[in-house]
């Protein structure tokens, strides 16, 4: 995929799509760990927890099984097993999946990142899970105040990871652009300590300020927010007197409406 560079393609493999040790499978059968970020809603109110889900997949007969675990809104801890669902092409890279009638769990996989969202039907109320969340799918429009001038591109992914406590997360930024001529200066670029919040519709992820971990960049007023229960990017940031502006979405070939 032409957005990701090869530094992150290889932080996915840790953070978001690992494979685990599975050597007596057939070729065509993976079974993956996966770190799962969750949002137990009820109206304004946000239950945040983290688990690491087991993904089985079966690429003959494109099925997937899912073994996770999560709060609900009374903060009450359960396990969920999938029975086996199957993979309907949605265009591209990414399938849909759920069990019947849509009814205990329905999502989307992007086999081209490993992003992955679904709904799990809970009876204290829905809980939103994704994986560590990656946009891809974007355009960055990189703006110089001072005279007008200004660059729109589609090379640059974001990356977020959340901590454990929904309080911290990790900025990677893959084909990172900070000048008006549109030429990558930086593979990737990390920015740590962040500030992240659960809402009812996604995150916020703010920071006053944030130095790269390299030391090459320095960016302000970092303001994002992930909306649409995670399917929609929209955000602001300031590096080297240039104003940034991020939008799009998590999946490219998903029509998308709130779940509930």
């Amino acid at each position: 995929m032409k957005k990701l560079s090869f530094m992150l393609l290889a932080l996915l493999t840790v953070t978001l799509f690992t494979a685990c040790g599975n050597d007596d499978k057939p070729e065509n059968r993976q079974t993956v760990s996966m770190v799962i970020n969750n949002r137990a809603i009820d109206g304004d109110q946000v239950v945040f927890s983290q688990a690491n889900a087991k993904v089985e997949m079966n690429y003959t007969d494109m099925e997937i099984q899912i073994n996770t675990e999560y709060k609900d809104v009374t903060e009450h801890s359960h396990t969920i097993s999938t029975p086996t669902m199957a993979l309907i092409n949605m265009g591209g890279s990414v399938y849909s999946f759920g069990t019947s009638n849509n009814g205990e769990i329905s999502g989307y996989i992007d086999f081209a990142t490993g992003m992955t969202w679904f709904i799990i039907n809970d009876n204290a109320g829905p809980v939103i899970c994704t994986s560590q969340l990656l946009y891809a799918y974007t355009t960055t429009s990189v703006n110089n105040p001072d005279n007008g001038n200004h660059n729109t591109h589609e090379h640059s992914a974001y990356l977020f990871v959340l901590d454990s406590k929904c309080e911290k997360c990790i900025l990677r930024i893959s084909n990172f652009i900070p000048n008006i001529a549109g030429s990558v200066e930086a593979s990737e670029v990390q920015f740590n300590d962040l500030t992240v919040t659960p809402t009812s519709t996604g995150y916020t992820i703010t920071a006053a300020q944030a130095e790269a971990s390299n030391k090459s960049y320095t960016i302000t007023d970092l303001n994002v927010n992930l909306s649409s229960q995670c399917q929609v990017i929209n955000g602001s940031f300031k590096c080297k007197d240039l104003d940034f502006a991020i939008m799009g979405k998590v999946f490219p070939n998903v029509n998308w409406a709130e779940p509930f």
